[in-house]
């Protein structure tokens, strides 16, 4: 008798262990463009509302003794299911700008306010079982942030996104596009500024376990079609529910001063 009830309790353990499991691995269906910089070709199904939310701290040196520290909070891209495959973007940012003399030459000077706001869309190319998974990113930059903030022009990006499983852990992701946050109209049309940058980004990705995720990443541009700005960043994700995740990053120039520290929290409506 005592047997019998050993192996029934057995059997509800076993049971209770393959539920968990079911659950962990139905967590991983929430798929994000945050925290690293390369953008998932994964749209978001229709009818969601994906909220990607986080914090920003980052500083660069400037020329001359002076150092700009740009801090964000926060900085947020709202994903939309509109039909299969497709999804519409918006991203809005408040931000604080302030200027150091690190020679103490003059006063620190600081700005707050809105950046301009950005309105776009993903669309995602191939299944989301595919090998590879490819998408297509595009945004308008609109000239509606603050007065000291905005630089008044019209911009736009896009950007071919990739992604390719190595195995049921391992990933690598890639974004190559072209972004000009110096456009204008005129009598004409679409006047440019200025030549824009092409931009880049590699990512590795690894899953620790169902909830934790750890990924490292070299990402950059060529400013002006003349100039390479490249730059480093590592980070994790921690699944706290199905449709609610943490994130933490930190990143740092390898041909510049520069470095950011990020944390932020993404989650997805309906579950």
């Amino acid at each position: 008798m005592r047997q019998i009830k050993t192996n029934r309790m057995i059997k509800k353990l076993i049971t209770i262990a393959l539920l968990a499991v079911s659950v962990q691995l139905n967590a991983q269906d929430i798929v994000t463009d945050r925290p690293d910089q390369t953008e998932a070709p994964n749209a978001v199904k229709p009818g969601v509302l994906q909220i990607e939310s986080g914090l920003l701290f980052e500083r660069y040196e400037l020329e001359d003794g002076f150092s700009q520290h740009r801090n964000v909070f926060p900085t947020n891209l709202f994903r939309i299911g509109l039909v299969k495959n497709f999804e519409l973007r918006i991203v809005n940012e408040v931000v604080n700008y302030k200027t150091i003399d690190n020679l103490g030459r003059f006063n620190d000077r600081e700005v707050q306010g809105t950046e301009n706001m950005q309105v776009g869309f993903k669309w995602q190319l191939t299944d989301t079982d595919s090998k590879i998974v490819v998408g297509l990113l595009a945004h308008a930059i609109l000239p509606t942030g603050s007065e000291g903030i905005s630089n008044k022009y019209y911009g736009g990006l896009a950007k071919i996104s990739m992604s390719y499983d190595l195995d049921d852990r391992r990933s690598l992701s890639t974004n190559i596009g072209y972004a000009n946050e110096q456009l204008d109209f005129d009598s004409n049309g679409l006047v440019r500024q200025s030549d824009g940058a092409f931009v880049y980004t590699l990512a590795y990705g690894h899953s620790l376990s169902d909830k934790i995720g750890i990924y490292a990443e070299v990402f950059g541009n060529y400013q002006e079609l003349e100039e390479w700005k490249n730059n480093m960043d590592a980070g994790l994700t921690y699944l706290i529910r199905p449709n609610l995740q943490f994130d933490y990053s930190y990143g740092w120039g390898l041909n510049q001063v520069m470095n950011y520290h990020s944390i932020g929290v993404s989650i997805r409506l309906p579950n």
